[in-house]
């Protein structure tokens, strides 16, 4: 396999350790950790969605508001410039509303078209697109979602869509693979679903929008238990909270940890910047 990438065995730095330093070469940083449109809405925390680079992939998954402002203003610095994969999980406001800034930056340097998004169905339908004509003009591959479909990104990397169940639309969770790399994930906004233990058994790293105290009925939204069950059967070795509502943001950080952690998984409850070297979580 041609431009095989590795995990470089490098000391390790802890999340709190960069922010004088450069970024590790496969992490990802939270550019917001908010969850519900109440949330959005007062910017208790931001909703910038996470920034990854891992293998030759740069870019955002769920680019809601605010998220160009994040990038350029974390430390170290990120550019918005740099970006050649863009992902959407679903098209709800508060995970899509900067996608057409940053596909402006993926594509601004080159004559050529540029850069991948890969969206939903009805992301980019005609007459309601989330993803502006203009944009998609200038970029080089847009692709769509489908349950189980394996996407090729920049670097030998794929990302495999797991269908979700979130509130009348199309919701997709996601799964990165690199040659050399560790398997992570993200789960979405979405109901509890039967096939989420199978599908991402094979993750290192979790990340979860985790965004009720308990499980409300028809809100399609994963609660501490529901987490807590998942964790139980998946056993990743990291998994990473996010996509907080004020009511779990008054609970705490600490208890979120404490209740969810296990034998076998650290559970760290996130914040806003917070950055995770992929090859070194722990």
């Amino acid at each position: 396999m041609k431009n095989k990438v590795e995990c470089p065995k490098t000391a390790r730095a802890s999340s709190a350790d960069f922010s004088e330093s450069k970024y590790p070469e496969n992490f990802i940083r939270f550019l917001g950790t908010a969850g519900t449109r109440f949330m959005m809405l007062s910017q208790r925390r931001g909703t910038g969605g996470v920034w990854f680079s891992y293998g030759g992939s740069r870019g955002v998954i769920d680019p809601g508001p605010g998220s160009l402002v994040r990038i350029c203003e974390a430390k170290p610095s990120l550019n918005a410039t740099d970006i050649n994969t863009l992902i959407l999980t679903h098209r709800h406001i508060d995970h899509s509303s900067d996608l057409n800034v940053l596909a402006e930056g993926m594509t601004l340097k080159s004559q050529e078209k540029r850069g991948s998004v890969l969206l939903t169905l009805d992301s980019s339908e005609d007459g309601d697109s989330v993803l502006l004509s203009f944009a998609e003009k200038k970029i080089k591959r847009v692709f769509r979602h489908e349950d189980g479909k394996r996407t090729e990104f920049p670097g030998n990397v794929t990302v495999e869509s797991v269908l979700h169940e979130h509130h009348g639309v199309q919701c997709y969770g996601v799964i990165f693979r690199g040659a050399g790399l560790p398997t992570w994930g993200l789960l979405s906004d979405t109901a509890a679903l039967p096939h989420f233990p199978d599908r991402y058994k094979e993750c290192e790293i979790l990340v979860m929008n985790v965004t009720m105290l308990f499980p409300r009925a028809r809100l399609d939204h994963l609660s501490l238990p529901d987490a807590a069950s998942l964790l139980q059967v998946l056993s990743p070795k990291l998994a990473i909270v996010t996509h907080m509502s004020n009511m779990l943001l008054d609970y705490g950080a600490q208890k979120i940890e404490r209740r969810l952690t296990t034998k076998k998984t650290k559970v760290i409850a996130a914040s806003d910047g917070l950055v995770v070297d992929l090859c070194r979580p722990l």
